[in-house]
């Protein structure tokens, strides 16, 4: 139960690397008037998600990596209390 645990955590973490670079990637790509290495490094996830969804309003990508945090502390939640459960009743 704990492997499982884990690797949906690892999944949606490595799901939710992939989208912020997909992100970083295109904004760099569009923004040709300002450097271009600035997308990659020097702007803040927030400021890329709200320039991502002001550029793509129909996209899912920002709303996807603004709900990641949760999911991963309610799966987290999960799994811990199923743990206990399991531990309790013995098995």
């Amino acid at each position: 139960m704990v492997a499982i645990v884990f690797y949906a955590l690892l999944i949606l973490g490595l799901l939710s690397m992939a989208a912020h670079w997909t992100m970083r990637l295109r904004l760099m790509r569009l923004d040709s008037s300002r450097d271009r290495i600035e997308w990659l490094s020097f702007r803040g996830g927030d400021d890329v998600l709200n320039t991502y969804e002001a550029l793509f309003p129909l996209s899912l990508l920002p709303r996807f990596c603004r709900h990641v945090f949760r999911m991963a502390i309610v799966l987290a939640a999960v799994g811990l209390c199923t743990i206990v459960i399991l531990q309790a009743s013995g098995r």
